[in-house]
């Protein structure tokens, strides 16, 4: 009896799990597989912390040590060729006195080993410089920029008229067009004082965003500045090829052509001081302008809230918008200026 009993309880068992089993293959839905991340193959950056954050370059080990730095360069005839232009990261160009350009560029990933002349610095130089948060070289400057570096302790500036060490006279040419410094002496200057620089950068970078058929094709541009000065570029194997008063700008230290792969215009106020020489130049704010890349156009507004804030540039639509990886330069005019391209 006991093994029959067993028997009916074991069949009962079997036909009560397999009717459950049945049940919970008709309730369970099939399980879906997630798909993997989708990897970009066409970005040749594979890490952030491996590029330069000025223009997404990669950088080799030697190079992710290089301190960032800033240098007044002067843009007058005398002054031309320049030297260290075509190694710059970032250039800012505008205007000083008498209708005279003028740079302040800012080096991270190379090392030139000449970089000017060096010039005196202005206000408006100081607050670029005061965006990127790096020291600046330079030689003197208007006593209303002078008496902001003295009154602001933040302020870390290499001058060449107390720290002449860090700089030199090129006898070659006259002064005083002729003053000159090296990546390692100002990195040097740097280190001795033990000045504590940001790699603080807002740029954002996507050679897709270039892309688009919709943009406005733009391979040549041309900046009638004032009477005196005018600049052109033209788009060349991927990037803008730099044009001064009709000659194309070449590098001293290389001999190479000054190109770039990105061409900001900045259009804001610029006015003479009371003084009829200074200018006051208009940082903060709104404005307008243009972005030039990969042989195409975008209008584009700028916005900064303060001073210690970086310019921002938003397309029409309010979206960011993005550089292309390389070099950029970025010109300061006065709202009067027209931009011509084609």
């Amino acid at each position: 009896m006991k093994k029959i009993a067993y028997f009916i309880i074991l069949a009962m068992c079997i036909s009560l799990f397999g009717c459950t089993s049945n049940e919970r293959k008709t309730s369970i839905k099939p399980f879906k597989r997630e798909e993997p991340p989708l990897i970009d193959l066409n970005d040749s950056t594979d890490n952030k912390d491996d590029a330069c954050c000025y223009t997404e370059e990669n950088l080799t080990e030697d190079e992710k040590n290089n301190t960032a730095f800033m240098a007044i360069i002067e843009n007058s005839k005398d002054a031309r060729p320049q030297s260290g232009l075509s190694e710059a990261d970032l250039v800012f160009e505008t205007m000083a006195e008498g209708g005279i350009p003028r740079f302040i560029a800012l080096f991270h990933k190379n090392s030139p080993k000449q970089i000017g002349p060096i010039r005196s610095v202005r206000p408006y130089f100081i607050s670029i410089a005061k965006e990127f948060n790096v020291p600046f070289a330079h030689c003197g400057g208007s006593e209303e920029a002078l008496s902001i570096i003295k009154s602001t302790s933040s302020i870390n500036n290499i001058n060449e008229i107390s720290n002449g060490e860090y700089f030199y006279r090129d006898n070659s040419r006259k002064a005083p067009h002729n003053l000159y410094t090296t990546a390692n002496q100002i990195r040097k200057y740097i280190s001795t004082k033990n000045i504590k620089t940001d790699l603080k950068c807002n740029f954002n970078f996507d050679n897709k965003f270039w892309e688009r058929e919709n943009m406005d094709k733009a391979t040549t541009i041309e900046l009638g500045v004032n009477k005196s000065y005018s600049t052109s570029y033209k788009y060349v194997n991927g990037r803008y090829e730099k044009y001064m008063d009709g000659v194309k700008v070449i590098d001293k230290n290389n001999n190479l052509p000054v190109t770039f792969s990105n061409v900001v215009i900045q259009n804001t106020d610029i006015k003479l001081q009371s003084d009829n020489t200074h200018l006051d130049i208009n940082l903060i704010g709104k404005g307008t302008g243009f972005v030039f890349s990969s042989g195409k156009v975008k209008r584009v507004t700028w916005q900064r809230n303060s001073e210690n804030e970086q310019t921002e540039l938003f397309t029409e639509d309010g979206n960011k918008v993005c550089f292309s990886k390389g070099t950029t330069i970025w010109h300061i005019i006065d709202n009067s200026v027209t931009s011509k391209y084609n």
